[in-house]
């Protein structure tokens, strides 16, 4: 609509340079044709998030000695609140496309005070956003001195980028670069009150009524009591029935849990991963589930990983607007390279979350097996395997923290116990992966080898350092008297599971 408002029925140039960047332009007679705005992946050239992530770069090889120097290394940790630019390492990681496209005001600063790195950024981003505005007049054959209408934040407010902007299209030719007149409601306006609208301007149907539509379980009022009305005893009476329910909702779902376990559990015995994507409570419940596993069965962290919509940052903070952003979610798993060894999982309430559709669309893309656990059994999201569990109501209308969360947090923690015990991390019950990090866990670590090697416990804590700390080691050595380098060639032999490397060692003797 921004387009065809300014252009009318003219050819025209949508150049649009903001957080992201794109170029849109039709030329009457066909459709209109996007170039650029793919998303942070393949560049998102010309906008402010592609000058940020530049400058990060830029001061990074300055403080290695390999750039030229800049006073971004100082203003840009200042802009963000941090000591010094080596900080950036960990910020990076837990913002969003937006917190780095933020960076580009500092940027225009220091051009304007005179940095000649700065500038030399912006001048580079306008100019390639430039080039696509030369390619798609070429391209669709457009009039020498075609307008092309500018849109968003950069040039809009940045006058060097706009005037970087503006000369590299005028030394391709005579094309009229100028703001967009229409925008916003008025853009919208002028595109509706237009009676016939050429063949490339899409009209989307109306969808039904919001009062039409059936909402989820999880949005839905629970009738049964208000508990604004109990009291405490009452109130928490109540929360545990609801509790108990909750249980319930998961042993319902037992199969789709079942084939989970063996999906998740095929990939952990195949080299692969379990991934989970979720966003606000879901998606913490993921990167919380997948930062146990570590610890608690001597994986390596990337085996069992967890996005959540908008970063580390919304671990501890919401980050409005996050959970919308399909690409992102798309572009995080692109990043991961997911492979068909891989096990995904989404995790949304609701079973809508447009992130987590972004990331199992990617998923399924890349042949790996899907899954969505939900508590709406209508989920429109596409997996391979929906677990579904019919929480209902919450007590609290739409609080999915409450059922749904729980009932989630169930499910992880039988899909990754039972795909690491069927993958032989676990012997007798026991969590024989354990990396025993600290005084405690090496006191249980030392338990656990006399109790299964039926020796003392201080007998068991010699076998432990001998083996260095590796307890499947330590009970080889224990049961079947091997040393080290003999009891983890066994392992190796049998990928790991101590029960068929007791089983040979015991058929030997």
């Amino acid at each position: 609509p921004l387009l065809y408002a300014n252009c009318h029925t003219g050819p025209g140039i949508l150049a649009i340079a903001g957080t992201g960047s794109a170029v849109l332009a039709s030329n009457i007679s066909t459709k209109a044709q996007r170039l650029g705005g793919r998303g942070t992946l393949f560049g998102d050239e010309g906008s402010s998030y592609a000058i940020g992530k530049a400058a990060l770069r830029a001061c990074a090889r300055a403080i290695d000695g390999v750039g030229r120097d800049t006073i971004l290394t100082t203003s840009l940790p200042a802009q963000v609140g941090l000591k010094h630019f080596e900080a950036f390492v960990n910020w990076e990681g837990a913002h969003s496309k937006r917190s780095i496209a933020a960076l580009s005001l500092t940027v225009a600063e220091a051009a304007a005070q005179g940095d000649p790195v700065a500038a030399c950024l912006i001048d580079e981003e306008a100019q390639r956003l430039a080039a696509l505005v030369i390619s798609a007049q070429k391209r669709l054959g457009l009039p020498p001195n075609v307008q092309v209408y500018e849109y968003g934040g950069l040039l809009d407010h940045c006058a060097r980028y706009r005037d970087a902007f503006r000369d590299a299209i005028h030394r391709a030719g005579a094309m009229q670069p100028m703001p967009c007149a229409l925008r916003g409601t008025e853009a919208l306006y002028t595109t509706a009150k237009t009676r016939i609208a050429p063949d490339w301007v899409f009209v989307k149907e109306p969808a039904a009524s919001p009062q039409s539509a059936p909402l989820p379980d999880t949005e839905a009022l629970d009738q049964s009591q208000f508990i604004d009305t109990l009291t405490t005893a009452e109130l928490v009476a109540v929360m545990q029935r609801a509790n108990e329910t909750t249980a319930a909702a998961v042993g319902a779902a037992h199969e789709a849990i079942g084939s989970a376990i063996t999906y998740a559990a095929d990939s952990i015995r195949s080299g692969g991963r379990i991934l989970y994507a979720g966003a606000g409570t879901s998606g913490r419940l993921g990167v919380l589930d997948a930062s146990e596993c570590p610890p608690t069965f001597g994986v390596s962290p990337e085996r069992v990983h967890g996005m959540i919509a908008g970063g580390d940052t919304a671990l501890r903070d919401s980050v409005e607007g996050a959970e919308d952003d399909r690409q992102q979610g798309a572009a995080e798993a692109e990043a991961l390279q997911i492979s068909a060894r891989d096990f995904v999982i989404g995790i949304a309430a609701s079973g809508a979350t447009p992130y987590v559709e972004g990331v199992l669309s990617v998923a399924r893309a890349s042949k790996a097996r899907t899954a969505l656990i939900t508590s709406n059994p209508g989920a429109p999201i596409l997996c391979d395997l929906l677990i579904a569990l019919k929480t209902g109501a919450e007590i609290l209308a739409g609080s999915t923290r409450l059922k749904a969360g729980t009932a989630a947090k169930m499910a992880l923690n039988m899909i990754t116990t039972g795909a690491f015990t069927q993958s032989g991390y676990v012997y007798k019950g026991r969590m024989i992966g354990m990396i025993p990090a600290n005084d405690k866990l090496r006191r249980r670590a030392a338990r656990i080898v006399a109790d299964i090697s039926q020796i003392s416990e201080a007998e068991g804590a010699a076998f432990l350092a001998q083996s260095n700390y590796h307890i499947a080691a330590a009970i080889l050595m224990a049961c079947r008297n091997l040393s080290h380098d003999e009891s983890k060639a066994l392992l190796d032999k049998h990928e790991g599971k101590l029960r068929d490397a007791l089983n040979e060692g015991a058929a030997e003797a």
